[in-house]
């Protein structure tokens, strides 16, 4: 009878020293690092920065063991493998496998569906455009406002069938109108980025180089300004790891070519020390025209090199303050509002979000 129980207390054994390694690893190989579009968790301290004992320190222990414990990267890859292959399903609900190796952001498939903002939301955006709108023209400014697209708006091909296409009742669809209605100066870049050929990454929520060239094509042409970005030529440098295939596969091998304008551009940055993601960028280029603010969100990582190279200089915003009041001292010629379409709700003037 003790040599049949042996198999079991070996077995018990083996199974709390794995559940250990995570924990326990921490202590051996350090945390592990955060997955895509991850914040860091707050430091798990006994006491406040006032010296009282931290109520909290339970809960911010569970949340950084969570998200740093060991292997973890590595764990959430052999999960989303396994997911992908036995079911053909993303096991991070963030992410929705397309067709091949298509991925979209699932927080865009409201706006694939139609499901909408209410009329009044839409028209409460729309004042909120027109009231920076005459902010800007206040200050002798010229304001324009554009969307970057879902991909799955310009490039729906690869979306699964279980998700109904009724683009035409999204947000973006129903806005348009009341922005000509409003005289809002509006730059469609759903149209000027409709062939979609290699103008968004398949492993990632945003647009190539090209893509992006195109887009500040269309907005310094709105501008009525001569330029062909778009024209290259590109040429193929390094690999890009798109945002979606690093939250299902963060120590994952895939690699889409990473295009980058030949020609180069002129422009020179202050400051940019995060390759695109700084809150503020302030750029100067020795054949740009005029000066601009270009308030923007991640989809300007690609499109602001275009734009600092046009202007003689320009300053370049991630800031989430869509109020008129924002851009009540921005002196600029050009005032440029750039927002995805899956967060057109944040322009509500409560600050909604998509």
């Amino acid at each position: 009878m003790k040599k049949k129980a042996v198999l079991p207390v070996l077995m018990a054994g083996a199974f709390l020293l794995l559940c250990l390694i995570p924990s326990v690893g921490m202590l051996l190989w350090g945390p592990s690092p955060l997955l895509a579009n991850e914040t860091a968790p707050r430091t798990p301290s006994l006491k406040t920065p006032d010296g009282r004992l931290n109520e909290n320190f339970l809960n911010e222990i569970a949340d950084y063991v969570g998200t740093r414990f060991a292997l973890r990267p590595a764990m959430v890859s052999a999960r989303s493998y396994l997911f992908e292959k036995l079911f053909h399903s993303s096991a991070e609900e963030q992410v929705v496998l397309g067709r091949g190796t298509e991925m979209y952001y699932a927080s865009t498939l409201n706006d694939y569906c139609g499901v909408s903002l209410s009329e009044d939301e839409l028209h409460a955006v729309v004042r909120q455009l027109k009231a920076i709108q005459e902010t800007v023209e206040g200050n002798g400014g010229r304001f324009l406002f554009t969307v970057a697209p879902n991909k799955n708006t310009v490039a729906p091909g690869g979306m699964p069938d279980r998700f109904p296409a009724g683009h035409a009742r999204s947000n973006l669809a129903r806005i348009v109108p009341m922005l000509e209605e409003a005289g809002i100066p509006y730059v469609d870049l759903q149209t000027v980025l409709q062939e979609g050929a290699v103008l968004y990454y398949k492993t990632d929520s945003h647009w190539t180089a090209r893509g992006a060239a195109l887009a500040a094509d269309a907005l310094l042409q709105a501008l009525g300004r001569e330029s062909r970005y778009a024209d290259g030529p590109f040429r193929e440098e390094g690999m890009h790891v798109g945002d979606l295939y690093q939250m299902l596969y963060p120590v994952g091998k895939g690699r889409e070519t990473e295009l980058v304008y030949a020609p180069g551009l002129k422009y020179e940055t202050e400051s940019d020390p995060r390759g695109g993601n700084a809150l503020t960028i302030r750029t100067a280029s020795p054949d740009g025209q005029g000066s601009l603010y270009c308030l923007r969100d991640s989809f300007g990582i690609a499109l602001y090199p275009y734009l600092a190279d046009a202007f003689s200089e320009a300053v370049f915003s991630r800031s989430s303050d869509y109020s008129p009041e924002a851009f009540a001292d921005r002196q600029a010629d050009t005032v440029i509002l750039e927002i995805v379409e899956r967060n057109l709700s944040s322009l509500l003037p409560d600050g909604g979000t998509a």
